[in-house]
């Protein structure tokens, strides 16, 4: 379903500890593939959409690419997001609740079925 090669194409041209401009690029190649599954599929695929989501922490900005590059250091490639980098994308507990709403709402969009109206115009009779 994911689209593996594009993320991976991307983090092999980075140098093995990652820049915040870095994560940020990663993250918005994985947002395009993961934004087409979930409008394919009618329905927010967070969480569910790759390998990597196991890896997710959503109390930091750019989850899906922090959780791709977990996955990939764990699989034995040579990246990594230094401590100072994840931690200042660390969200505050109202980011953390706008998040959340945010996500509320685009999932309430992506799943809200569509419904057609029909109007009829009746005459008396005489």
């Amino acid at each position: 379903m994911w689209n593996s090669q594009e993320p991976l194409k991307l983090l092999l041209t980075m140098p093995t500890h990652l820049t915040g401009e870095n994560v940020q690029n990663l993250q918005a190649v994985i947002d395009v593939d993961k934004m087409l599954n979930s409008q394919r599929l009618k329905r927010d695929l967070c969480g569910e959409y790759a390998p990597f989501c196991d890896f997710c922490d959503k109390s930091v900005r750019y989850p899906c690419a922090h959780a791709y590059v977990k996955m990939k250091h764990a699989e034995g490639l040579d990246v990594e997001v230094p401590e100072e980098v994840y931690n200042s994308f660390k969200l505050e507990e109202a980011e953390k609740e706008i998040a959340v709403a945010e996500e509320t709402v685009s999932e309430a969009v992506v799943e809200a079925p569509k419904k057609r109206i029909r109007i009829a115009v009746a005459k008396k009779a005489r």
